[in-house]
């Protein structure tokens, strides 16, 4: 039972995404249950707010292709993953939930390989978190990772890419190579998801992995990695 009335129902650009204000953990919990599996509307909860975000098909291509990109380089690298799409995290405590995009365990799968569901009352959040963004902020998003001690963010929108890293203080910086993969970089990753479809999507994937296969290898063992 929503416990709360909202002050303010209004639509935000293109109307893809709706605030709805003055709702408590409760009403929050209970629009989760309303809504069900269905993936839509994804929900964002930030100290009694709550954004129901509908998605664009430019959106779902970009998100598409930001996933695709990661599961390559995992695959490729043979670097162990469990990847959780658009799993809800959520913390009463810290009064924020949120439905990132693309989430992976990196660091952390070997504690969440096998498991049906994630609490984070026991559970780690994910390591990285990755938001694309078309007509709406990630600004409640980005605050609700923080919240949740997510180590590394990824917000793409139709200007730039930033990679987000979570400091000792608590707060994000943006960094110019990404904490999971060090051996990438914001630009670089900005421009293989912004490739012109010139080509089918396969061919793209295809030559992500020849990338991946062919260079990536030689960066990891300058690294000593």
């Amino acid at each position: 039972m929503v416990t709360t009335i909202p002050d303010r129902l209004a639509p935000c650009a293109e109307d893809q995404c709706v605030e709805w204000h003055g709702l408590d953990w409760k009403g929050y919990v209970t629009m989760l249950r309303l809504r069900g599996e269905r993936p839509i509307p994804r929900m964002i909860y930030l100290d009694g707010s709550l954004y129901l975000v509908t998605t664009s098909f430019p959106h779902e291509r970009l998100a598409e292709r930001l996933g695709l990109f990661v599961m390559e380089i995992v695959v490729g690298l043979d670097i162990p993953c469990v990847p959780a799409g658009q799993t809800t995290f959520r913390k009463r405590e810290k009064r924020g939930g949120v439905e990132g995009d693309k989430t992976f365990y990196l660091g952390n799968e070997a504690r969440v390989r096998g498991k049906d569901k994630i609490d984070l009352r026991v559970d780690p959040p994910p390591d990285l978190a990755i938001e694309a963004v078309r007509t709406h902020a990630a600004t409640a998003a980005v605050e609700v990772y923080c919240r949740l001690e997510v180590p590394e963010v990824w917000v793409c929108d139709d200007k730039r890419f930033r990679i987000l890293v979570r400091q000792a203080n608590g707060y994000y910086a943006e960094a110019e190579a990404s904490a999971a993969f060090p051996f990438l970089a914001p630009g670089e990753i900005d421009e293989w998801v912004r490739r012109p479809q010139t080509v089918p999507e396969t061919e793209w994937l295809k030559q992500v992995r020849r990338w991946v296969r062919d260079t990536l290898p030689a960066r990891l063992r300058e690294q000593g990695g």
